[in-house]
């Protein structure tokens, strides 16, 4: 079949070397009507050495780890010889999910966005 499976359960994302990234500084807490703001940046510009534009895991594989694991991958040999820091990764325009999942991994809410 054409279609992504749990046999298949992540879509290769793509990383791209970047020199910087914007710390996120909203708040994520939902308006009146229960949407949660765009997520907004300082315009105060982070060392950032790897960005992530897309990651995806199908959705009954997820909370299992692999996009853990695979960022934990590309960390460990985006670079040769060194491992990158979680704070020196930056993520394109995420989703709600994405920013969960940035925020998750990260360890802050202020976790790098990079355009």
């Amino acid at each position: 079949s054409s279609g992504i499976n749990a046999e298949w359960p992540l879509r290769p994302g793509f990383v791209e070397h970047i020199e910087k990234g914007y710390p996120c500084i909203a708040e994520h807490v939902p308006d009146e009507s229960g949407k949660l703001p765009l997520l907004k940046t300082s315009s105060d510009p982070m060392k950032a050495v790897c960005g992530i534009s897309r990651l995806w895991v199908f959705s009954q594989c997820r909370r299992k780890k692999i996009a853990s694991r695979l960022m934990d991958c590309v960390r460990a040999n985006f670079v040769f010889g060194c491992t990158i820091s979680k704070v020196k990764i930056a993520f394109s325009d995420p989703t709600e999910n994405g920013r969960l999942f940035a925020q998750t991994y990260c360890g802050t809410p202020h976790f790098l966005i990079y355009r």
